[in-house]
């Protein structure tokens, strides 16, 4: 068997792989240096292969992605029928996590003007803010990050209602549980609302102007999900019009947000570059390290491998 590695890991990640496998063929390449002739010589690839690339190759058994979200390679024709994708949900939960709760707690208690103050050297209490402790947080999407997230809310005091695509049963950490088709009925109760949505077909524009109308005035709304999930001119209205406390945003629709983008001039907004997972942090490196390791080896023992993509849905196959 012979495995391309494009996956961005650091050599002590590279070398676990390698010396799990002592019979295994590794190339280890990226998307910068990797040729088709390597993609046509190989049975899995680890990371995520450029769509430059022709990858509807019936020898690729699987493609193991290092990104949660899987939605370009499940369109018709990027891949084989027989080749199977999984994605890397797991691998940044607790990263983005904390950068959530950062990106609250900046805006709750004025953290970017107090910024601005230092530069100008300058002693200036404010008397506004916002707690988190024994708030309402409403988290849209109950994967890895969505579940992450209630957990240490849950150090706040804080009451979580879960919006997933499917009901289960009441899972820890979660005080009320609904689907999507209530998010209306839900939206009116949040102090926040965290979206933690893959990109579907159903997710695009989840959140526009209807819906934010539904939420309270001085709510703070949250996007750690994906970019698509939210309908931007309609956010910049909203905020235009002094709807919000405060808005975090990791992801937007286009990225990187042109520089002309309103949204980078509302004092009560926080943007990030889409830097809250990635493999700039060592919880994200490990734990697609040993998913990877555990995948080779159900590859090899020909078992169902984790994390395996649905490609009718997108999400994750339930086991």
């Amino acid at each position: 068997m012979k495995i391309l590695v494009l996956a961005p890991l650091q050599q002590e990640n590279l070398q676990k792989i390698e010396q799990s496998f002592p019979n295994i063929n590794f190339i280890f390449s990226s998307n910068q240096t990797v040729t088709q002739e390597m993609i046509d010589d190989c049975d899995v690839i680890v990371g995520n292969p450029s769509f430059q690339f022709d990858l509807n190759k019936e020898n690729l058994q699987a493609i193991l992605l290092n990104s949660a979200g899987s939605d370009e390679y499940v369109k018709k024709g990027i891949l084989h029928p027989h080749t199977i994708l999984t994605n890397a949900s797991g691998t940044y939960g607790k990263a983005i996590t904390e950068h959530t709760i950062g990106m609250i707690l900046m805006l709750n208690k004025n953290l970017k003007t107090y910024a601005y103050h230092m530069k100008d050297h300058l002693w200036r209490p404010l008397l506004t803010g916002k707690e988190l402790y024994k708030s309402t947080v409403v988290i849209v999407g109950l994967g890895d990050l969505g579940y992450e997230l209630a957990k240490r809310l849950k150090a706040f005091d804080c009451k979580i209602i879960g919006i997933k695509r499917t009901l289960s049963p009441l899972p820890k950490d979660i005080d009320e549980l609904y689907t999507t088709k209530d998010l209306n009925q839900v939206l009116p109760k949040a102090d926040f609302i965290i979206t933690a949505l893959p990109q579907t077909k159903e997710t695009i524009h989840l959140f526009n102007k209807e819906r934010f109308s539904l939420m309270k005035k001085d709510a703070v709304f949250i996007n750690i999900g994906r970019g698509s999930a939210v309908n931007t001119q309609d956010l910049q209205e909203a905020l235009e019009s002094g709807h919000f406390f405060g808005v975090g945003l990791d992801v937007v629709e286009e990225e990187p947000l042109p520089e002309n983008s309103a949204l980078w001039d509302f004092d009560n907004t926080i943007i990030t570059p889409h830097a809250s997972g990635g493999y700039v942090w060592n919880s994200a490196r490990q734990y697609y390290t040993d998913l990877v390791i555990r995948n080779i080896h159900h590859i090899l023992n020909h078992e169902q491998l984790e994390n395996e993509v649905d490609f009718q849905t997108g999400y994750r196959k339930t086991v």
